[in-house]
């Protein structure tokens, strides 16, 4: 990579640079016990392309003791420790009720939970990725197991009739995958392992609606 101050919003790779600009990464020599590593550069994607190329870490010789550095291995680590934003329950009708024997709807979003972090000392992004959806409609059905997150009407694809009036709150239960990737890097990594996330709804009025006849005032 030439190293530049100003690289114009891109990376060049190269062997060899031209006149004034320096090659960032020379093959350093190194003891027999250390092992030579690249220097580290950084991008971020901004409104319109990216940013210029950032020097984070020069190359450098990394010890024997170091080369057994599992960064995945590490990632899958902070994936099972970082704090995942439960999903949020989404209902139709939103006001708090709904009707015997009509379909209630719910749906929840897919957005992936991010966090950014350093593994190792390297600038490294985590990610929560929802994989499955397990809804408990809280009477007493078997909860509904789905790997999509649903729709609202009239696209919806997740929803269940109550069979009589009360009270009912709805649980989610997410299931989430780790992913990890260097920063600035545009491919993600997958990561052993799984996350659970639990929400619910408000609660939830079940009532009946049921047919009158009344007196036609107006002799029609």
């Amino acid at each position: 990579m030439c190293y530049l101050r100003d690289l114009g919003g891109a990376t060049v790779l190269a062997e060899s640079c031209d006149e004034g600009h320096q090659l960032a990464y020379e093959g350093i020599e190194c003891e027999d016990d250390e092992q030579a590593v690249g220097a580290l550069f950084e991008q971020r994607r901004q409104s319109g392309g990216w940013s210029s190329a950032e020097l984070v870490e020069d190359e450098s010789c990394l010890a024997e003791q170091r080369r057994q550095i599992d960064l995945p291995a590490a990632a899958a680590r902070a994936f099972q420790e970082m704090p995942i934003a439960p999903s949020e329950v989404i209902v139709q009708p939103p006001d708090g009720w709904t009707l015997v024997n009509v379909d209630t709807i719910a749906f929840t979003d897919r957005e992936p939970r991010t966090v950014s972090t350093e593994l190792f000392g390297i600038p490294v992004e985590i990610r929560a990725v929802p994989s499955s959806y397990s809804w408990d409609f809280g009477d007493g059905t078997s909860p509904f197991h789905t790997t999509e997150p649903g729709a609202p009407y009239p696209e919806h694809t997740i929803a269940h009739a109550y069979a009589k009036p009360g009270a009912a709150t709805i649980s989610l239960t997410t299931t989430w995958g780790g992913q990890f990737r260097l920063a600035g890097e545009p491919t993600w990594r997958d990561v052993p392992g799984e996350a659970t996330t639990a929400s619910v709804s408000d609660s939830l009025e079940i009532l009946e609606a049921r047919a009158r006849l009344v007196e036609d005032l107006y002799g029609e």
